[in-house]
């Protein structure tokens, strides 16, 4: 086991990666291929290099592998200096080989219990500047003129759904104007394998029309096939062309990351965790991306210029026109006062002097 979690290079990766045994290697290519049946090829290229790296941490064949060595992998990784969102894909893609590879898991590994994925997400990506405004949502839909992306892209904010929740959402799983123009929307998700409905209004409208012109079970179709779901790739060029329109870069997961922003910060935690599906409560997450806290904390206390009362006003008005004829004064009096301090009088001489002029 290596004594840190190392940096590694592309070139680094693919010497690794030839010096795998023949018989590892199998074990590597079949793997890929199990994962080929929902990952499309840049996620196959992230899985293979996350594997490969377990591999030269350890230090030992796939088949050696023992929980101890799961959890000195876990401690190097939890001490790295990578990203908390990046270590929670590698932990995830390590224990999906593991339970892929070991019919056992359960025993051997303890159910994974050590594997601990802390609620994380990129900030880079995802945070108070990138989550979207209102105004940039209504921009977007009116920008848009296509029906079907339209309808998606509203959709998906509104629901706040994960994108392949809303791709293969069924006309079967949709009650039009159940309740005064709100829609129910009625998911299970895979993810949590949990169900839950949730509720649009802005989006009804769209959704009717699409489901008077319907061709299939689907609600938002492949481009190409009716009878099969809106494609992963669709979905992200569409949300991508329509951010484009109006000058921004964005991404379908964006969409419900800005509704469960919003959700949070306006809801019971409880009810917003009900709606957006998650195992657990994201308040505090979700409440780190806002800075309105500081704004409002700032505002009360650096900032908080009260308006004098009248009383007040009037008061420091006739301290100001006091000052204000002393000042005259003076200014009528300065020629005076440079001859008596050019004759380098004492103090009381001065005293006298201006005593005199009424100073």
């Amino acid at each position: 086991m290596k004594k840190t979690y190392p940096r590694y290079g592309r070139f680094a990766l693919e010497k690794l990666h030839r010096e795998l045994s023949s018989s590892e290697n199998t074990i590597l290519e079949e793997f890929l291929s199990y994962c080929a049946i929902t990952a499309a090829q840049r996620k196959l290229d992230d899985i293979q290099r996350i594997v490969i790296q377990f591999r030269d941490i350890v230090e030992k064949d796939f088949d050696k592998i023992t929980l101890q060595d799961l959890r000195q992998f876990l401690a190097l990784l939890n001490g790295s200096d990578r990203k908390e969102y990046t270590k929670n894909g590698i932990k995830a893609h390590v224990r999906r080989f593991l339970k892929w590879r070991f019919k056992d898991w359960s025993e051997r590994f303890e159910e994974f219990s050590d594997v601990r994925l802390r609620e994380a997400f990129n900030e880079e990506k995802i945070n108070e500047g990138t989550l979207l405004k209102p105004e940039q949502i209504e921009s977007i839909v009116k920008k848009e003129k296509n029906l079907v992306r339209k309808a998606f892209f509203i959709t998906l904010y509104e629901s706040g759904l994960r994108p392949i929740e809303l791709r293969k959402l069924t006309w079967k799983s949709v009650h039009l104007d159940a309740d005064g123009g709100i829609s129910e929307l009625h998911i299970f998700a895979t993810k949590t394998g949990k169900a839950r409905t949730v509720f649009v209004k802005e989006a009804t409208a769209y959704l009717k029309r699409l489901f008077e012109n319907r061709e299939g079970n689907f609600a938002f179709p492949a481009v190409d096939d009716k009878n099969s779901p809106l494609a992963k790739s669709t979905c992200t060029r569409w949300v991508k062309e329509m951010g484009e329109a109006i000058g921004l870069n964005i991404f379908p997961y964006l969409l419900r990351h800005t509704r469960a922003h919003e959700l949070y910060s306006q809801m019971p935690s409880k009810i917003a965790q009900k709606f957006m599906g998650h195992g657990s409560d994201m308040s505090e997450l979700y409440a780190h991306i806002s800075s309105k806290d500081i704004k409002d904390s700032m505002l009360k206390t650096i900032y908080n210029f009260q308006e004098p009362s009248q009383e007040k006003k009037h008061q420091l008005e006739i301290e100001i026109e006091k000052l204000r004829g002393e000042i005259d004064v003076i200014r009528r009096n300065f020629p005076l006062i440079v001859r008596i301090l050019a004759q380098k009088p004492s103090v009381e001489q001065v005293e006298a002097v201006l005593k005199r002029a009424h100073l």
